[in-house]
């Protein structure tokens, strides 16, 4: 049975393998016995730091659109989006009416 026989010890390198090994079990063995106390520090800190606020996105876009526009080009920004909100109503009700016109044709018939 080659299993378990003894092996030829070098006491040189074994020693000092051996040494390490024990340090890294040590290192290890503090590593765990220090597990609660991170855990409890990590958990208190998730909670004393509040989370971003949901709409910091749009915040840091509008301040970014503030930031590089002039007190006129944000008039005229404004103006425009009027403008744009004035014809998109008229075609709207364009819409309407010629959906209204063809049906009122459309029942004459």
């Amino acid at each position: 049975m080659g299993f378990f026989r003894n092996k030829p010890k070098v006491e040189g390198s074994f020693s000092a393998r051996e040494e390490k090994l024990l340090a890294r079990i040590s290192e290890l063995e503090e590593f765990i016995e220090q597990a609660p106390e991170r855990i409890r520090i990590k958990m208190e800190k998730e909670i004393s730091i509040m989370p971003p606020p949901d709409d910091l996105d749009d915040r840091r876009r509008e301040h970014k659109f503030y930031s590089r526009l002039s007190r006129g080009e944000i008039r005229n920004e404004h103006r425009y989006q009027t403008r744009s909100a004035f014809v998109f109503l008229l075609l709207v009700m364009g819409i309407l009416a010629l959906t209204v016109w063809i049906y009122t044709v459309l029942q004459a018939v």
